[in-house]
């Protein structure tokens, strides 16, 4: 059988990454039985069964089972064992498509028990090894100087270092006496290991950010994966870092920042983006609009959707921006008529509908009208906009209530089918003014 829910406790982000797409080989009897616990919430007789599971060597499923048994432990409370479950995974089944999930997992208990230090190494990446330093050659002119004497330096350049002095003598030991132990030379402390990232420069005329120094957290390898980094994809590294915008933002925010920015990854700059846009400091913000303004187009519709709950007075000017510059991309523009619906800019939206030669983005900016209540927008629009508009013109009046506008329109409109249909709003409209219009003009 295959899970149909994975109860109230379960995680967004395991279904984020493509938990569903993890279908599995047909379940054995002890997987089976677990996954129907897990269904009803019952942790510990899902437990029992799943290592039942793990432990029989005919088990097909013994990647998912290990998955499923540490989440299941996780929800049980028992971290330290979903730890080890994980673990287990990924040295005994690498390969398996459900280590990537077991990642997540680790994430999420990270952050059940405010482990920033863990999560800011999973949002990071580790740098490269460094390269080995190759042997310069050496200049034909400087081997043939082989055996001279060295020129003379410089003043104050290459000049020779005078040789430390020599340290004085060590008295004689008296007869009979046992000279005493030199004390241990004091051993410096190691320094903690760091990851260091350096953000990459975005924009033009945009300096690279200083590298940002990341300590790798004690006890790293009960959190860290035996697995090889290159299976920890920005996805997770979006999701370890989106509990950490407020209360490590100097870290957090310039790696997301590199993620939202980055346009040979649109579906985790989209991410990136949506997490940004939760947040209230200036920073986030402003890579949310520096991402409205370039980038995939699904990047650029979901930073559109996030700007339009900011505060402040340049963010319709930062739409409209946007708007300007998306010549071609109707759903861009929808999504900034949506955007600036939501913070009820009529005087942006009328500029759209006298202005956008597309008509499906024009009727939708009349739509958004009539749901921000614009009447006087309205009957100004019905007169001036092309008569093949009109009718959402008509459909934004009854969203509206209007009913003298519509009662105009079916009294002195011209065209029959319009006409038609602002009586066909007024009846559905049904308000006493408006039945007793229809009810005098048969």
């Amino acid at each position: 059988m295959k899970i149909t829910t994975m109860g109230m406790a379960a995680a967004a982000w395991l279904l984020t990454i493509g938990l569903a797409a993890a279908a599995p080989a047909p379940d054995s009897k002890h997987v089976s039985r677990a996954k129907e616990y897990i269904d009803d919430e019952q942790w510990s007789r899902a437990i029992v069964e799943l290592q039942a599971a793990v432990a029989d060597p005919k088990e097909a499923n013994r990647g998912e089972a290990l998955f499923w048994l540490a989440y299941s432990q996780h929800q049980a409370g028992d971290e330290a064992a979903a730890l080890q479950s994980i673990a287990t995974l990924e040295r005994t089944a690498p390969s398996s498509r459900w280590v990537r999930l077991g990642w997540s997992l680790r994430i999420e208990i990270a952050q059940a028990l405010r482990r920033d230090d863990v999560l800011l190494v999973m949002g990071s990446v580790p740098p490269p090894p460094p390269p080995v330093p190759a042997t310069p050659p050496v200049h034909p002119v400087a081997a043939g100087r082989a055996g001279m004497p060295p020129r003379p330096a410089a003043p104050g350049f290459g000049a020779p270092v005078p040789a430390a002095p020599a340290p004085p003598p060590t008295p004689p030991v008296p007869p009979g006496t046992t000279p005493a132990a030199a004390p241990p030379a004091p051993v410096p402390a190691a320094p903690p290991q760091m990851v260091y990232v350096r953000p990459a420069a975005r924009g033009r005329g945009t300096a690279a950010s200083a590298p940002v120094a990341i300590p790798v957290p004690p006890n790293a390898d009960i959190w860290l994966p035996s697995s090889p980094w290159s299976t920890f994809d920005m996805t997770l590294r979006v999701q370890a870092l989106s509990s950490l915008v407020d209360t490590h933002a100097e870290k957090a925010i310039p790696l997301l920042r590199e993620i939202a920015l980055d346009p040979n990854n649109p579906d985790e700059a989209r991410q990136a983006v949506i997490v940004l846009g939760q947040s209230k400091r200036p920073d986030a913000q402003r890579t949310v609009v520096d991402a409205a303004r370039q980038g995939a187009e699904p990047v650029r519709l979901a930073a559109v959707s996030q700007l339009g709950r900011f505060e402040g007075p340049m963010v319709a000017s930062e739409l409209m921006q946007v708007y300007t510059t998306s010549t071609g991309l109707p759903r861009l523009r929808r999504q900034v008529v949506t955007s600036l619906g939501e913070r009820a800019d009529n005087a942006a939206l009328m500029h759209i509908v006298t202005s956008e030669s597309e008509a499906t983005v024009r009727d939708y900016a009349i739509f958004m009208l009539g749901r921000t209540g614009a009447r006087d927008e309205l009957r100004t629009l019905y007169v001036q906009a092309p008569r093949v508009s009109r009718p959402a013109v008509l459909n934004a009046l009854l969203k509206v209530k209007d009913d003298d506008e519509l009662i105009r329109i079916a009294r002195t409109e011209q065209d029959g089918l319009l006409r038609m249909r602002a009586r066909s709003q007024l009846r559905v409209l049904g308000t006493p003014k408006a039945l007793k219009f229809l009810e005098e003009n048969p």
